[in-house]
């Protein structure tokens, strides 16, 4: 080999060999950035995560302490502090149901919050079923049908959506909506799918059958109706009224 040849060899080793060199100590000079990337991405998550657990725990809390005294205006104030910070659907659909449940006055800021929430999330169901009892609360059949359609698309197994319609189609004040066979429909799956332990569904069903004629099965409705309700406060008493007003002769 030629004197220049093995020059000229060398030169390329101690080139390839700066390479490698060079390659390490960027990799070195990066691997602190990499490391506080990693670091700085897994702090978000985490601290999202505890937000998230957070959030929950608050939630629990109050929709337990409403369970107990039923103290609407305070839920309301909770979740709306909550909505400020963190504002999802579920709680802005939340949010829109204790607006109407606090006062069904409230029904435009009520239904103003489930829209928010629609947007967040169109195919989040509990906004149509909220919806769904809101426009059939206010006699809005029309709405509620078409909120209640959605619903029923969106968790086939709605039992309250079911009992909804069934009201709206079974009370309406105008013909187009008036339908009791669907209504009766509707009202049998909202007690199927609540095994007889829904006495308001109980109680809707037998007034679909008195308004068919079918005596027998609304009498039997109700006597399910009043032995589901010795469990839960405030609904006996309904049923009693309600049978009494459909069946003045008879006992229950």
């Amino acid at each position: 080999m030629s004197k220049t040849t093995q020059t000229d060899a060398d030169l390329r080793a101690i080139l390839a060999n700066q390479q490698r060199l060079d390659s390490r100590l960027l990799w070195l000079f990066m691997l602190p950035f990499l490391i506080t990337a990693v670091t700085v991405a897994m702090f978000f998550t985490i601290s999202a995560r505890l937000t998230d657990v957070e959030v929950g725990t608050k939630l629990v809390t109050i929709e337990r302490i409403l369970e107990s005294d039923k103290n609407y205006a305070w839920a309301v104030d909770q979740y709306e502090r909550i909505a400020a910070s963190y504002s999802n659907a579920p709680i802005l659909a939340r949010l829109g149901v204790l607006y109407f449940l606090l006062d069904p006055n409230n029904q435009d800021v009520a239904i103003q919050k489930l829209e928010m929430a629609k947007r967040i999330d169109p195919k989040y169901w509990e906004i149509y079923r909220s919806l769904t009892y809101i426009y059939q609360a206010t006699n809005r059949p029309k709405e509620a049908i078409e909120s209640g359609r959605r619903a029923l698309e969106l968790n086939k197994n709605d039992a309250n959506t079911y009992n909804n319609l069934a009201w709206v189609y079974s009370t309406s004040k105008e013909p187009t909506y008036l339908n009791l066979q669907l209504a009766q429909e509707y009202a049998q799956k909202a007690v199927m799918l609540t095994m007889e332990k829904q006495p308001n569904f109980l109680d809707t069903l037998a007034g679909i059958y008195f308004r068919r004629g079918d005596r027998d099965h609304a009498l039997d409705s109700l006597r399910k109706a009043k032995a589901a309700a010795l469990d839960q406060s405030g609904y006996a008493q309904m049923i009693q009224v309600h049978f009494e007003r459909l069946f003045p002769n008879d006992t229950l």
